[in-house]
């Protein structure tokens, strides 16, 4: 265990004391010296009550900063169990766009009723966003910007950031609009307090704006940001009008989801089997069937290539006996091909699954990966007996090709997810060892598993 972890179960054991004793003001003081991640990492190993209590014990914002790294079921359970009127006020200091993300994803009951704690004009603001398109610019961008007229003056300007600031995300980038809400142009903080008062800030803005559409893919948000070297960026619609901006802590995150969508897309997975495995109220049962219905399409491609082949090698004559060995042989590559697949699979996901949560969870991860190896591998061992038999019509050979898929996918499962685990106890770098380690134990077990249920059987 690393200090970071022994330093969250003191914090845990020591809030779980103070709760018990009902030491509320020495906890709150023990709460403002740790970050809210940190908070936030101990309310989830806490029982419902001791939650809320522990919530209700913190400050405003403290409050309303956890709430915005939560998940949806989280963000219910705290606000249906905790007084209206402090519910309201947490409401008031939530970013927009965080709010809406999380409203975006929970029943539409619930949602009005969040929506009616707040205020008319953060009603509405939100009702604006939730119309976009989650993968959109409009989807992530937040209405939380300062913008000025360009006939303000430098005096007029910084009096009215005084007067708006607190509900901004940044104020390092000031937005110029013209009379008609178009964006004209921009510039920055420091450009503003060091002009002179009567200034015009149409004298003193860039014509140079980057901005993007609303409707634009989010990944260009993000290329443009990283382009650029923005730490925000201004969204407009068709007519040029600013409708919000997006930060960049916004735009770390879209590449944190898209990189691991990708990721789970090379181990050849979707992203439904990577948003089921982050949702925490997600049975055993769901976890595995998303997995199973994710990866199945791929294994089946390879086990028909597979078996193309071997008609290749039979048809042309490359095999010319016709002992039994020689025909298991020819459907060795098939097996170790399926034992290799799903082993990669395994540990590409494992190696994801470690990076994002702690070592308590290995252990239900690797359970998952073993029945995904069976499922996967009940269902490529029927495909593969019924497509030896096709080939070389041997009832006897094709019920071995189909055993040793199936007991080669499920350790090659099995293998691909305890190699990660292991290494990570060992605090080796995962993402570098195992998939060549996974690789060639596989080959190896596979070659085993080959020979030991040919020579048993025949």
């Amino acid at each position: 265990m690393d200090k970071k972890q022994e330093d969250s179960r003191d914090l845990l054991r020591d809030v779980i004391s103070l709760l018990e004793n009902n030491k509320l003001l020495d906890l709150r003081e023990l709460l403002e010296e740790y970050h809210i991640m940190d908070i936030f990492d101990v309310m989830e190993n806490l029982d419902e009550d001791m939650k809320i209590k522990l919530f209700e014990v913190l400050p405003i914002d403290m409050s309303a900063s956890i709430l915005e790294e939560s998940g949806p079921e989280f963000f219910k359970s705290i606000l249906s169990n905790i007084d209206q009127e402090h519910g309201k006020n947490i409401l008031e200091q939530m970013s927009l766009d965080d709010l809406t993300d999380i409203l975006s994803e929970i029943e539409e009951d619930e949602r009005h009723r969040i929506m009616n704690l707040l205020s008319k004009e953060d009603a509405d603001d939100v009702k604006e966003l939730l119309v976009y398109d989650e993968d959109s610019a409009g989807g992530i961008m937040t209405t939380g910007y300062i913008e000025i007229n360009k006939n303000m003056t430098a005096k007029d300007a910084i009096d009215h950031m005084r007067e708006n600031a607190l509900d901004a995300e940044t104020i390092y980038y000031i937005y110029v609009v013209d009379n008609d809400e178009k964006l004209v142009g921009v510039l920055s903080l420091r450009e503003l307090i060091t002009a002179r008062d009567s200034v015009i800030v149409e004298d003193l803005m860039s014509e140079n704006i980057i901005s993007i559409d609303v409707d634009e893919d989010r990944e260009e948000a993000v290329r443009l940001v990283s382009k650029y070297d923005l730490i925000a960026i201004p969204v407009i619609d068709k007519n040029g009008v600013l409708k919000g901006i997006i930060t960049v802590d916004d735009i770390i995150d879209v590449m944190e989801e898209e990189a691991s969508e990708d990721l789970y897309k090379l181990a050849g997975s979707s992203e439904h089997e990577r948003d089921v495995a982050e949702d925490q109220n997600a049975t055993q049962l769901q976890q595995v069937t998303s997995s199973v219905r994710a990866r199945m399409p791929w294994l089946i491609i390879i086990l028909i290539m597979g078996l193309l082949s071997t008609i290749i090698l039979t048809k042309l004559n490359f095999i010319g006996t016709d002992s039994k060995y020689v025909n298991l042989l020819i459907f060795l590559p098939v097996i170790l091909c399926l034992g290799g697949s799903i082993g990669m699979q395994s540990s590409s996901i494992t190696i994801m699954t470690l990076s994002n949560k702690d070592m308590a969870s290995t252990n239900n991860n690797t359970i998952k990966e073993i029945l995904v190896g069976l499922i996967a591998g009940i269902f490529c061992g029927l495909i593969g007996y019924l497509g030896t038999y096709i080939i070389i019509n041997d009832i006897s050979i094709s019920l071995l090709v189909g055993i040793s898929i199936l007991i080669n996918m499920i350790f090659g499962a099995t293998i691909g997810a305890f190699v990660p685990t292991l290494l990570k106890k060992l605090d080796i770098d995962t993402s570098i060892v195992s998939a060549p380690l996974v690789s060639v134990i596989l080959d190896f077990i596979g070659i085993c598993i080959f020979f030991l249920i040919t020579t048993s059987f025949l």
